[in-house]
């Protein structure tokens, strides 16, 4: 059966619950490869602001469960990785200034054409 995105549930127990769904998957379905740096990782949306909160919690809770993580927080983006029985998970924002310093160069793209030479 293929599910899309469109149908799944997005709320944090089902994004869970299809993790479980994947596990069992990948477990009954040898056949099937798994990615053997094991990596989940995406970006936050919402404000910057609302992304540090967002890390700051996460890095309290990690502690507090006594789980090793990286934070990043640098000129470009801030952000947290730790991996769990091989299997990595991070997330991370965008600085609104370097997201704003990339859309300026990119809108470059359109008006800029290369010749290549003949």
């Amino acid at each position: 059966m293929y599910v899309t995105i469109a149908d799944s549930d997005r709320t944090r127990a089902g994004y869970i619950a299809g993790l479980r769904k994947l596990a069992d998957l990948l477990e009954a379905q040898p056949d099937i490869p798994h990615y053997q740096h094991g990596r989940l990782s995406f970006a936050l949306g919402g404000t910057e602001a609302k992304a540090a909160e967002t890390i700051e919690r996460t890095a309290a809770a990690l502690t507090a469960a006594g789980i090793e993580f990286d934070r990043r927080d640098n000129d470009h983006s801030q952000g947290i990785e730790f991996v769990l029985a091989g299997v990595g998970y991070g997330f991370s924002r965008v600085h609104d200034a370097a997201w704003a310093v990339h859309k300026a160069q990119q809108s470059y793209e359109e008006n800029v054409q290369v010749a290549l030479p003949s």
